[in-house]
């Protein structure tokens, strides 16, 4: 009877366990999260400014261009009439003068020496013929003044205007006693340059530079 007894509490305890879920004998599995999603900020890309470019205009220059500081090519000669009668001198290889740049024909000068004080010749009359006359509205002759010893210069004038004879010639009286610089040195050169200008005001001839033609001396 007491077996009985045991055996029918044994069954009661499995129909017992039978009815609790497996679940509760089972660790539970944690559900993965979703993992977020990095959104990368696009990168802003500059897009170069481009900077117009100027065209340059025209620029009307009244000046001498040439560095007398540097060495000069070897210089072109040209015809020069001097007081004492005409003198030409022609490059080697040549057969006639070269012309005294772009734009002019001749240039001739009456003195290749003078003298600032109270001695003779104390002045020098420069006469250039140009190319086109019907062109040409003026010319303007620049001078500077250069120690016959070494390489030092007076600074250029601003330029004066020759006269206009009205046949294609221009002339200029250059005046020993009135030369920017002419004491500066006791032996000196005399440099020149002639540059055409139009009625317009734009370059239309410009001559070499003539560094050897006129030499300037104080009276003795």
């Amino acid at each position: 009877m007491r077996r009985y007894y045991l055996l029918m509490v044994l069954a009661v305890l499995v129909q017992a366990c039978a009815g609790v879920p497996l679940s509760f004998l089972t660790p539970s599995t944690p559900v993965p999260t979703s993992t977020a999603t990095i959104t990368s900020t696009p990168t802003i890309t500059r897009t170069p400014t481009i900077t117009p470019s100027l065209t340059p205009s025209a620029t009307i220059v009244h000046i001498p261009t040439e560095d007398p500081n540097l060495p000069g090519p070897t210089p072109i000669q040209i015809p020069v009439f001097t007081g004492n009668g005409t003198q030409v001198y022609v490059p080697a290889g040549s057969p006639t003068p070269s012309k005294p740049g772009p734009g002019f024909l001749s240039m001739t000068i009456s003195e290749t020496k003078i003298y600032w004080g109270v001695c003779d010749p104390n002045k020098t009359r420069i006469k250039v013929q140009v190319e086109d006359p019907k062109e040409v509205y003026t010319v303007t002759i620049f001078v500077q003044v250069k120690s016959a010893k070494e390489e030092d210069y007076t600074p250029w004038t601003t330029g004066d205007s020759m006269n206009n004879n009205r046949d294609g010639t221009f002339t200029y009286t250059l005046a020993a006693n009135h030369i920017y610089g002419r004491n500066h040195y006791l032996h000196s050169w005399v440099l020149v340059q002639m540059v055409a200008t139009n009625n317009k005001g734009e370059e239309v001839g410009r001559t070499r530079i003539f560094r050897d033609l006129i030499a300037l001396s104080p009276c003795m």
